[in-house]
C-alpha cells in the first residue's frame, strides 16, 4: 500500500519540527557555554630580570592567556585598563621606550612601568625635580661596604673645627666602588641642596651618617652644629 499525501507531508512537518528543534537547542547551548565560559585575553610578562633604563623588546617577553577581566577592590574592571594586551601591544611597544623601574621574571608588562624619556638607569628612578650630586668617600666617611642604592643617610659637613648636621635622610641613588670599598656616592638632593652639598665637599670635609629609611626623626628646621666650645643650632 503506498503512503498517501496526506501520511507524507505529516511527515516532514514532524522533520522540519525535529531540525528545528536541534538546532534551538544547538544555539541555547553555544549562548550558555559563551555566558558561563570567562572571556579571554593575552598579557605579556617578562622572562626575566631587567634593570630600568632598559629596552624593552620582544624577546623579552612571553605572551600568556588570562580572563579578560579582573577583580580590584571587589570592583570587577577590563584587564587592558590594567596591563598591555594583545590589542595594544605592538603600539606600546614601538612608542613606549625603556622601563623606568626595575623589573622581574614574571612581572606583566604595564604601561606605566614604561617611559619614552631617554636616561639611564638611576635617572629613571629620580624625582622630576631632583638633581643627583657624587661625593667622594672612603671605607669610615661613607659609613659601610654594605651602603647601597635606596639607603638614606644623613650628610654632616665639617669647616675647621666645626660640623654640622647639613641634610637629612637623603636618598642614596647609587655607590661606587674599587676593589670592593667604597670610593664615591651618588645622592639624590635639590637644587639648595646641591649647592650645600657640592660646597661643603669642595671647601670642607663630608661624612655620611645611616639612618632608618622608614622611622626616622628630623630634626626641624634647627640643625645642631658642634664645635670646640659645645652643641649650637643653625635655622
Amino acid at each position: 500500500m503506498k503512503p498517501t499525501i496526506k501520511g507524507t507531508s505529516r511527515n516532514k512537518k514532524i522533520l522540519l519540527v525535529l531540525l528545528l528543534a536541534v538546532v534551538f537547542c544547538a544555539v541555547a547551548t553555544f549562548g550558555v557555554y559563551q555566558v558561563l565560559t570567562p572571556q579571554r585575553t593575552t598579557v605579556y610578562v617578562f622572562n626575566a630580570n631587567y634593570s630600568a633604563g632598559t629596552l624593552v623588546t620582544d624577546d623579552m617577553l612571553n605572551s600568556v592567556e588570562v580572563d579578560s577581566n579582573i577583580v580590584v577592590s571587589g570592583n570587577r574592571l577590563s584587564t587592558g585598563d590594567y596591563f598591555v594586551t594583545g590589542s595594544n601591544y605592538r603600539s606600546v611597544l614601538t612608542s613606549a621606550g625603556v622601563l623606568r623601574n626595575d623589573v622581574y621574571a614574571g612581572n606583566a608588562l604595564m604601561t606605566s612601568m614604561l617611559t619614552t624619556t631617554g636616561g639611564n638607569a638611576i635617572e629613571m628612578t629620580m624625582k622630576k625635580n631632583a638633581v643627583a650630586v657624587t661625593v667622594g668617600a672612603n671605607f669610615i666617611t661613607g659609613v659601610t661596604s654594605e651602603l647601597a642604592s635606596g639607603s638614606r643617610v644623613n650628610v654632616y659637613a665639617s669647616y675647621n673645627d666645626s660640623t654640622t648636621l647639613m641634610l637629612e635622610s637623603i636618598r642614596v641613588l647609587s655607590v661606587g666602588r674599587e676593589s670592593g670599598v667604597v670610593n664615591s656616592v651618588t645622592l639624590e638632593v635639590d637644587i639648595p641642596q646641591s649647592l650645600q652639598l657640592i660646597h661643603a665637599y669642595t671647601y670642607g670635609s663630608v661624612h655620611l651618617g645611616l639612618v632608618d629609611a622608614t622611622g626616622y626623626q628630623f630634626s626641624g628646621s634647627q640643625l645642631p652644629t658642634y664645635n670646640t666650645a659645645g652643641f649650637s643650632s643653625a635655622g
